[in-house]
């Protein structure tokens, strides 16, 4: 019953979808805050909705697309070709918002995926560290440090730490490790971001 629970809640909230509503989430965030930086008419909001399509869709075809290309694949390579798929759709994300000066928060959001797929990719073929645990924790602290509403969408992404074990996904050791490679993430971009430049957007509500 519980290993059934724990891996529906897995598949649920599986990154390629939750990394998706959280940045969404965001974008919705700025858009009605209205800030001078942020400030978007339906136009420029359908424009930013266009290039998170075409990088989620990357980041798709990265994951399921090179494992296509070879007969076997060691047990590691999804979790490996996922983490590649979505830092590189990030980093599209990531451009477009920097070049075209749509806002501050999503390039943040985009830059801790980024930061933390690099030793994820290095862990990933020598330990299964929790890659449904980092890409949720991840995520959902960038926008819950954006603005406190978002913590429903912390609290799920902390019940995935222990629903993967309990999914039989992974070991406890292993979520474990998620969960602190996340937090050194968290941990830099709040300062970096949030905490020298600009203190109150910590649990604030500002864009």
């Amino acid at each position: 019953m519980i290993t059934n629970v724990a891996q529906h809640y897995s598949d649920l909230f599986a990154p390629e979808f939750f990394v998706l509503v959280c940045l969404i989430a965001l974008v919705g965030h700025e858009w009605r805050a209205g800030s001078t930086e942020a400030r978007a008419g339906p136009a420029r909001l359908g424009a930013q909705l266009g290039v998170i399509a075409l990088a989620w869709a990357l980041g798709l075809a990265i994951y399921l697309g090179v494992p296509a290309l070879f007969e076997t694949t060691p047990e590691w390579a999804p979790d490996a070709t996922g983490s590649a798929g979505l830092g590189l759709g990030m980093g599209l994300v990531w451009g477009v918002w920097r070049r075209r000066a749509w806002g501050g928060h999503v390039p943040t959001f985009a830059l801790a995926l980024i930061v933390v797929t690099v030793p994820h990719l290095l862990i990933t073929p020598f330990w299964d560290v929790s890659s449904h645990v980092t890409y949720a924790l991840v995520p959902a602290g960038v926008v819950v440090l954006v603005a406190m509403r978002f913590l429903p969408l912390g609290l799920i992404a902390i019940g995935m730490v222990p629903a993967r074990p309990l999914a039989g996904a992974h070991t406890w050791p292993e979520a474990i490790g998620g969960v602190v490679l996340s937090v050194a993430v968290l941990a830099a971009i709040a300062r970096l971001r949030f905490g020298a430049r600009d203190g109150s957007a910590v649990g604030g509500t500002g864009a």
